[in-house]
């Protein structure tokens, strides 16, 4: 479908596929998890390839968006291992979550009695696990973690 208004050419698809394209690339921003981006980009390649090519059958846009939001995803793969792959090599040696407190000191905010009880840590409290009894205000020392769980001895 083309129409000639005053000297321009004008060319639907190409409009379609860069609207949707923006408008993929726009929902990023309130749907995270970098993913939509790489389609936007790929219709947006499309519509200008649309337009370039002169490829007006459907089947044939179709297949062509495909392809494009497959080589963007992988283009995108590349350019976010290397942008923020050594991010990667920092988050090993930085350990998160309960495992920061292996080795660390803490009081016994709730008696740890039957395997289980609390510590404060911060102005936090978190669930201890023990063989032992122990007694609260008594100070304990974080052996391990089991996920969220501190094992103190």
């Amino acid at each position: 479908m083309m129409y000639e208004i005053t000297g321009i050419l004008i060319n639907w698809n190409i409009w379609l596929w860069l609207s949707i394209g923006i408008l993929l690339i726009i929902l990023e921003l309130y749907v995270p998890g970098v993913f939509m981006v790489w389609f936007g980009l790929g219709a947006i390649l499309t519509g200008l390839l649309v337009s370039l090519l002169s490829l007006y059958a459907p089947f044939t846009q179709i297949l062509l968006f495909i392809l494009m939001s497959v080589l963007s995803t992988v283009f995108g793969f590349f350019v976010y291992k290397k942008v923020f792959g050594k991010n990667k090599e920092i988050q090993k040696n930085h350990e998160v979550g309960a495992s920061r407190y292996i080795g660390k000191r803490f009081i016994v905010a709730e008696t740890i009695k039957n395997g289980k009880g609390k510590v404060a840590v911060g102005d936090s409290v978190w669930i201890a696990l023990s063989d032992k009894t122990i007694q609260k205000g008594e100070e304990v020392v974080v052996k391990d973690t089991k996920g969220t769980q501190l094992i103190v001895d």
